[in-house]
C-alpha cells in the first residue's frame, strides 16, 4: 500500500532549530514549538489545519515534571503534541523523537493502519495507542478525504488541508529573557521562508 505523504514520519531524528531560554511560563514557548515541530503533533502527525488549535494542541514535557522538575521550562524538554497524544502519553517513557527517527520505526498504510518496522516501532505504537480503532478510523478518513480532494476540481479545498497556517509566528520579534542558544533558526523559520518567497504551498 502507498504511504500517504501527510502521514510520512521523518526518516531522521527531529533536529531542533530553536533554543529560546528563560521564559517564566510554558505559553511563551508555544510559537517556538509550533514552528519547530511544523504545526503538527510530533507523535501522530495531526496538523493544526485539521483542528481548532487552541483546544487541540498542547505542550508536553518529554521527561515528566515529576521526574525532573528542574526541566519544566527547559525548551529542549518540550514537545508540540495533540491533546489526545498528550493525554495518552502522560508520564510514560516513549522513544525520544529528537534521538530516534520515527520514520525508521513506523509506517502508515493507505487503509489508516500503522505498522511497526522494528522493536522501537512496536513500543511507540503500543505506548501511544497509535493503531487503536479510533486512530485508524481517523487516519483513514483523512487519507480518503485528501485523496478525493486531490483528484477533484476543487484544489483550493485540498490546499486548505495541506498548507501551512496563516498565522506563522514571526520569531524575529521575540526576545527570550535568557537568550536563544540557536539564533540562526529564526531565519529558517516558516515565517522567514514565507517572507523570502520560499514557503512551499503544501507539506
Amino acid at each position: 500500500m502507498t504511504q500517504p505523504s501527510v502521514f510520512d514520519y521523518p526518516t531522521s531524528p527531529h533536529a531542533r532549530r530553536h533554543g529560546p531560554q528563560g521564559y517564566a511560563d510554558l505559553g511563551s514557548y508555544r510559537n517556538w514549538l509550533r514552528d519547530d515541530f511544523c504545526f503538527r503533533c510530533v507523535f501522530c502527525l495531526q496538523r493544526e489545519q485539521w483542528q481548532r488549535r487552541c483546544a487541540m494542541f498542547h505542550i508536553d514535557h518529554f521527561v515528566p515534571r515529576q521526574i525532573e522538575p528542574n526541566r519544566v521550562l527547559d525548551y529542549d524538554n518540550l514537545l508540540y503534541v495533540c491533546a489526545s497524544c498528550n493525554s495518552i502519553k502522560g508520564d510514560l517513557a516513549v522513544p525520544d523523537p529528537c534521538q530516534v527517527a520515527y520514520g525508521d520505526c513506523v509506517r502508515v498504510l493507505s487503509d489508516g493502519r500503522i505498522e511497526a518496522l522494528n522493536q522501537t516501532g512496536d513500543l511507540l505504537i503500543g505506548l501511544l495507542s497509535l493503531d487503536d480503532g479510533d486512530a485508524v478510523r481517523y487516519r483513514k478518513l483523512v487519507i480518503d478525504t485528501l485523496d478525493v480532494l486531490r483528484h477533484s476540481a476543487n484544489s483550493a479545498t485540498y490546499l486548505e488541508w495541506v498548507r501551512f497556517p496563516d498565522d506563522l509566528p514571526d520569531l524575529s520579534l521575540k526576545q527570550p529573557p535568557g537568550g536563544n542558544n540557536r539564533p540562526k533558526g529564526v531565519e529558517q523559520s516558516w515565517f522567514a521562508k514565507r517572507r523570502r518567497g520560499e514557503l512551499p504551498a503544501s507539506y
